[in-house]
Protein backbone atom coordinates (compact mmCIF):
# COMPACT_ATOMS: atom_id res chain seq x y z
CA UNK A 1 0.00 0.00 0.00
CA UNK A 2 3.03 2.52 0.65
CA UNK A 3 4.21 1.97 -2.25
CA UNK A 4 0.96 2.34 -4.30
CA UNK A 5 0.89 5.82 -2.37
CA UNK A 6 4.71 6.98 -3.10
CA UNK A 7 3.94 6.15 -6.97
CA UNK A 8 0.84 8.73 -6.69
CA UNK A 9 2.35 10.87 -4.84
CA UNK A 10 5.90 11.10 -7.09
CA UNK A 11 2.98 11.33 -10.14
CA UNK A 12 1.24 14.48 -8.36
CA UNK A 13 4.45 16.05 -7.61
CA UNK A 14 6.32 15.32 -11.05
CA UNK A 15 3.03 16.55 -12.32
CA UNK A 16 3.24 20.18 -10.54
CA UNK A 17 6.25 20.73 -11.48
CA UNK A 18 5.41 20.41 -15.10
CA UNK A 19 2.88 22.79 -14.57
CA UNK A 20 5.54 25.47 -12.73
CA UNK A 21 8.52 25.05 -15.69
CA UNK A 22 5.41 25.78 -18.19
CA UNK A 23 4.05 28.88 -16.18
CA UNK A 24 7.42 30.37 -16.52
CA UNK A 25 8.56 28.93 -20.04
CA UNK A 26 8.86 32.49 -21.99
CA UNK A 27 8.11 31.44 -25.41
CA UNK A 28 5.35 29.87 -26.50
CA UNK A 29 7.65 28.45 -29.27
CA UNK A 30 9.56 26.23 -26.19
CA UNK A 31 6.36 25.41 -24.86
CA UNK A 32 5.17 22.42 -26.77
CA UNK A 33 8.66 20.72 -27.18
CA UNK A 34 8.92 21.39 -23.56
CA UNK A 35 5.15 19.42 -23.06
CA UNK A 36 6.68 16.78 -25.39
CA UNK A 37 9.03 16.04 -23.20
CA UNK A 38 7.22 16.53 -20.00
CA UNK A 39 4.53 14.08 -21.30
CA UNK A 40 7.49 11.28 -21.99
CA UNK A 41 8.88 11.81 -18.61
CA UNK A 42 4.87 11.53 -17.07
CA UNK A 43 4.52 8.62 -19.05
CA UNK A 44 7.20 6.87 -18.13
CA UNK A 45 6.83 7.75 -14.53
CA UNK A 46 3.05 6.14 -15.00
CA UNK A 47 4.22 3.18 -16.41
CA UNK A 48 7.34 2.86 -14.02
CA UNK A 49 5.74 0.20 -11.57
CA UNK A 50 3.98 -1.85 -14.94
CA UNK A 51 7.86 -1.72 -15.91
CA UNK A 52 9.16 -3.18 -12.95
CA UNK A 53 6.44 -6.06 -12.63
CA UNK A 54 7.50 -7.61 -16.07
CA UNK A 55 11.09 -6.63 -15.25
CA UNK A 56 11.40 -4.38 -18.52
CA UNK A 57 12.55 -1.32 -16.30
CA UNK A 58 16.32 -2.76 -16.53
CA UNK A 59 16.57 -3.00 -20.10
CA UNK A 60 14.65 0.25 -20.69
CA UNK A 61 17.00 2.08 -19.21
CA UNK A 62 19.64 0.33 -20.41
CA UNK A 63 18.60 1.43 -24.12
CA UNK A 64 18.38 4.93 -22.97
CA UNK A 65 21.61 5.20 -21.82
CA UNK A 66 22.51 3.15 -25.00
CA UNK A 67 21.20 5.76 -27.02
CA UNK A 68 22.50 8.81 -25.59
CA UNK A 69 25.88 7.12 -25.88
CA UNK A 70 25.43 7.33 -29.29
CA UNK A 71 24.31 10.52 -29.55
CA UNK A 72 27.11 11.21 -27.76
CA UNK A 73 29.44 9.94 -29.61
CA UNK A 74 27.86 10.78 -33.11
CA UNK A 75 28.59 14.34 -31.33
CA UNK A 76 32.23 14.00 -30.89
CA UNK A 77 32.65 13.16 -34.52
CA UNK A 78 31.08 15.99 -35.98
CA UNK A 79 32.86 17.94 -33.10
CA UNK A 80 36.16 16.13 -34.51
CA UNK A 81 35.36 16.58 -38.13
CA UNK A 82 34.86 20.27 -37.52
CA UNK A 83 38.35 20.93 -35.56
CA UNK A 84 40.38 18.75 -38.30
CA UNK A 85 38.67 21.43 -41.22
CA UNK A 86 39.59 24.38 -39.09
CA UNK A 87 43.33 22.93 -38.55
CA UNK A 88 43.62 21.83 -42.10
CA UNK A 89 42.33 25.92 -42.89
CA UNK A 90 45.37 27.17 -40.51
CA UNK A 91 48.08 25.10 -41.87
CA UNK A 92 46.81 26.47 -45.22
CA UNK A 93 46.85 29.89 -44.04
CA UNK A 94 50.48 29.45 -42.84
CA UNK A 95 51.42 27.93 -46.05
CA UNK A 96 50.56 31.09 -48.50
CA UNK A 97 52.22 33.06 -45.79
CA UNK A 98 55.41 31.30 -46.06
CA UNK A 99 55.18 31.10 -49.56
CA UNK A 100 54.48 34.68 -49.84
CA UNK A 101 57.67 35.41 -47.78
CA UNK A 102 59.73 32.71 -49.60
CA UNK A 103 58.66 34.54 -53.24
CA UNK A 104 59.20 38.26 -51.73
CA UNK A 105 62.71 37.11 -50.80
CA UNK A 106 63.13 36.17 -54.00
CA UNK A 107 62.39 39.50 -55.33
CA UNK A 108 64.24 41.41 -53.32
CA UNK A 109 67.61 38.95 -54.25
CA UNK A 110 66.69 39.87 -57.59
CA UNK A 111 66.12 43.50 -56.94
CA UNK A 112 62.95 43.89 -58.11
CA UNK A 113 60.63 46.69 -56.76
CA UNK A 114 57.54 44.76 -56.16
CA UNK A 115 54.62 45.95 -54.03
CA UNK A 116 52.54 42.90 -52.52
CA UNK A 117 52.19 39.53 -53.44
CA UNK A 118 49.69 37.26 -52.56
CA UNK A 119 49.70 33.49 -52.86
CA UNK A 120 46.11 31.25 -52.83
CA UNK A 121 46.39 27.45 -52.42
CA UNK A 122 43.51 24.96 -53.29
CA UNK A 123 41.70 22.40 -50.88
CA UNK A 124 45.14 20.08 -51.40
CA UNK A 125 47.37 22.50 -51.02
CA UNK A 126 48.61 23.17 -54.06
CA UNK A 127 49.55 26.36 -55.18
CA UNK A 128 46.49 27.74 -57.23
CA UNK A 129 47.27 31.55 -58.06
CA UNK A 130 49.96 34.00 -57.25
CA UNK A 131 49.37 37.59 -58.00
CA UNK A 132 51.94 40.19 -57.64
CA UNK A 133 51.41 43.61 -57.38
CA UNK A 134 54.21 45.95 -59.28
CA UNK A 135 55.92 48.72 -57.58
CA UNK A 136 56.73 51.70 -58.80
CA UNK A 137 59.41 50.52 -61.55
CA UNK A 138 56.97 47.72 -63.11
CA UNK A 139 59.62 44.47 -62.20
CA UNK A 140 56.13 42.60 -61.49
CA UNK A 141 56.91 40.64 -65.20
CA UNK A 142 60.26 39.65 -64.00
CA UNK A 143 59.12 38.16 -61.05
CA UNK A 144 56.24 36.50 -63.18
CA UNK A 145 59.03 34.93 -65.07
CA UNK A 146 61.08 34.20 -62.49
CA UNK A 147 58.51 32.40 -60.94
CA UNK A 148 57.30 29.99 -63.76
CA UNK A 149 61.00 29.08 -64.29
CA UNK A 150 61.99 28.21 -61.01
CA UNK A 151 59.07 26.85 -59.26
CA UNK A 152 57.30 25.19 -62.55
CA UNK A 153 54.25 27.38 -62.37
CA UNK A 154 52.26 27.44 -65.39
CA UNK A 155 51.30 31.07 -67.32
CA UNK A 156 47.38 31.30 -65.60
CA UNK A 157 48.77 30.67 -62.27
CA UNK A 158 51.00 33.64 -61.65
CA UNK A 159 48.79 37.37 -62.42
CA UNK A 160 50.86 40.76 -62.53
CA UNK A 161 48.61 43.44 -61.31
Amino acid sequence: MQTLTDWIRSILILYFLMMIILYFTAGESYKKFIRFFMGLVLALTILRPALSLLGKEEALRESITYESFRQSMEEAQIDFGQMEETENEVYRRQYERALEKQFSEDAQEKLLDIEDISVSLNSDCELERVTIREGLTGDGEALRSYLIEVYGLKEGQVLVQ
